[in-house]
């Protein structure tokens, strides 16, 4: 066996209380890496097609990535797989923290859950032992009082805890998977399959040590990269210090600045993510009023302004990092006096500021951080929550729904207390909150009345919080990738950020040999997106990816012993991607099912602003990519002759 990964995976069948310990071989990780390759690998041989999402026949797997634990920087964060009850293809979420090191210490890569117990149970696992154990007390507690119970009972602080909460135990179908007191593997609806499976919480605890091939090749990278990583530029410190009011010239100005990683670097350093909450909803790149408002016009420098990151930080008590991370992004946060004093925990992310923000027009930022912290207990996501509650105040507005169906709840743009008091009904599923808690597109399904226009979503999965109108890569990803709706993978900004034009050969030439702009861009997001695969599957963290040109390819030779090529690896990662997308055309989800919502492609174009009268031809841009990538527009998935130079057309023999 190489180093870097464990060579096993266990698969436990809550039904019976059985164990599986599987070992694939070097082969196997070679082919899918480790995190969600090996996820869809195990997934795609292990399930049958068809299945209910929420039916005990499901998988659900927590995977480490490939280089956690080999000392290899940014390389701390975790994923959980499965199949989305979201989107009915393929899901996944990631988060950071320090729970994917110690699945990794139990002796495994990954651990899949199959079956459904009769009562709620949570799972020991440490040191390749398995033990199901009882958890009618754990039931009906948020995650940060599960967490904390059952390190008290283990008498071990360092145990780490994948948990679901009161949304999760309810199915709802925009809930995810916590761990760290509210960290969240948020997206694809996740913890709503734990949640079918009367699964509470897996407990993860080991004394193993994570094999690393060649440990003094990556003491050597990490100490050349980390030398070049603290290393700041004078022009990004005075951006970082005048971007707020940059931001207002911009918007008003249509002038740009360009984008580069250090900057991005030097804001992500001093402020966390909402370091860019102000620049984002000035630009157009933050969506407002429902995706229908302008930045400065609907939202106001003003009002983003209280939002902004000087101001959040002014709550932070402790500054934090990840595994591995020497960026420390993350914060803990109290409010100390006023309406919410006492509440504590997480720092807002960026999407949670734009979500519970720009999206309803809310500036009361007090009343976010306790949204955040309700939605972190509560073990929902953020990004579907704030996108669902602005759908209902949109029909709100529109008098498709009214008092009646509110529970008395008079619905508005900016009325903080409503948005408060609407969230607690969809963590419920009380009264509408029932019908919302399974996210926009079924809401809409339910409400009819034309509500479907206001219904923000691709295949189901709530839009982040970066405008496709903007940045035409955004649609790419939100269409046409395996998890549709999401910003994590790819868009024509990343490429560039991420450096692969200089680090993958294959990719220069790609990029190089396309003959118009459209292609170039095209050609970019699909190198970006096979990057992308690779960060995920090793455990790496985006923000690493933005904020620096990480030695991936060094990494993982160094760690597992291995001597690949970056062109090995890049096609290692269209592996990957293909194969997920190859999980979706056998589950019959097809290209048309994750359409975007048209105000995301401009149907009709806004009238004001930066993003004034842009539309997006998203007809001719998914043919294009799919052309591109060699996907088929009628099956929605790889073609055969791309599954076979991938070697994954084993899973349909």
């Amino acid at each position: 066996m190489a180093g870097a990964y464990t060579g096993k995976y266990c698969i436990v069948d809550l039904s019976n209380g059985n164990t599986e310990i599987v070992e694939p071989g070097d082969a196997f990780y070679r082919k899918y890496l480790s995190g969600y390759g090996l996820g869809a690998a195990v997934i795609m041989e292990r399930q049958k097609p068809g299945i209910d999402p929420l039916a005990p026949e499901s998988y659900l797997g927590i995977c480490s990535g490939l280089l956690t634990g080999t000392g290899a920087r940014f390389s701390g964060r975790f994923m959980v797989v499965g199949k989305s009850p979201l989107t009915g293809g393929w899901g996944d979420a990631n988060s950071g923290g320090f729970l994917s090191q110690e699945i990794k210490r139990t002796g495994f890569d990954a651990v899949f859950f199959t079956g459904a117990a009769d009562t709620p149970v949570w799972v020991d696992i440490g040191d390749e032992k398995v033990t199901i154990k009882d958890a009618a007390l754990l039931w009906g507690k948020d995650i940060v009082e599960t967490e904390e119970r059952i390190k008290t009972e283990q008498g071990d602080k360092r145990v780490q805890v994948a948990v679901i909460g009161e949304s999760g135990e309810k199915l709802s179908l925009i809930s995810g998977i916590a761990t760290d007191s509210g960290r969240i593997a948020a997206r694809s609806g996740l913890g709503a399959v734990m949640g079918s499976k009367k699964l509470k919480a897996v407990a993860f605890r080991g004394k193993r040590e994570i094999p690393v091939a060649r440990p003094d090749a990556v003491k050597a990278i990490n100490k050349k990269y980390l030398a070049a990583y603290k290393k700041s530029k004078w022009s990004d410190r005075l951006t970082v210090r005048f971007m707020n009011g940059l931001s207002r010239i911009i918007a008003r100005t249509g002038i740009s600045i360009p984008t580069q990683s250090s900057t991005v670097k030097e804001i992500y350093k001093q402020f966390g993510t909402p370091g860019l909450t102000v620049y984002s909803a000035m630009v157009g790149d933050m969506p407002i009023k429902n995706w229908s408002g302008v930045g400065y016009i609907d939202y106001t420098a003003e009002s983003a302004a209280k939002n902004s990151d000087v101001n959040v930080i002014k709550y932070q008590k402790q500054k934090y990092a990840c595994q591995s991370c020497p960026l420390a992004c993350g914060g803990i946060i109290d409010i100390d006096k006023g309406r919410y004093k006492g509440t504590t925990g997480h720092k807002p992310e960026y999407e949670t500021l734009g979500s519970f923000g720009g999206l309803l027009l809310n500036d009361d930022l007090d009343a976010i951080i306790e949204l955040n912290e309700m939605c972190n207990r509560a073990g929902i996501d953020t990004i579907s929550t704030g996108t669902t509650v602005a759908f209902a105040i949109e029909c709100y507005e529109k008098g498709i729904i009214n008092e009646n169906d509110t529970g008395g709840l008079k619905l508005g743009w900016g009325k903080s207390g409503e948005i408060i008091r609407l969230t607690e009904m969809i963590i419920h599923r009380d009264g509408i909150g029932d019908v919302l808690a399974d996210g926009v597109k079924l809401a809409a399904r339910k409400i009819g009345k034309g509500s479907e226009a206001y219904a923000m979503h691709a295949g189901g999965q709530e839009l982040p919080m970066h405008d496709s109108r903007l940045d035409p890569g955004y649609a790419i990803a939100y269409q046409c990738e395996p998890t549709p709706g999401r910003h994590t993978i790819s868009c024509y900004l990343y490429a560039g950020l991420f450096g692969v034009m200089n680090n993958f050969p294959e990719a220069d030439r790609m990029i190089k040999q396309a003959k118009s702009k459209q292609a170039k861009d095209i050609q970019r997001y699909t190198a970006g997106s096979f990057y992308m695969q690779l960060v995920n599957s090793c455990g790496m963290c985006l923000f690493g990816a933005l904020t620096s040109t990480l030695p991936m390819v060094e990494w993982m030779n160094a760690a597992t012993g291995w001597d690949l090529s970056p062109d090995e690896y890049l096609k290692t990662g269209e592996r990957i991607l293909s194969l997920r997308k190859a999980f979706n055309m056998r589950e019959g989800v097809h290209p048309g099912d994750h359409k975007l919502s048209d105000r995301a492609i401009g149907k009709t174009p806004l009238e004001k602003g930066p993003l004034k009268g842009k539309t997006i031809d998203m007809d001719h841009l998914m043919r294009e990519f799919y052309d591109t990538i060699g996907w088929d527009l009628t099956t929605g998935g790889p073609t055969p002759e791309k599954m076979r130079a991938l070697e994954i057309d084993g899973f349909f023999q």
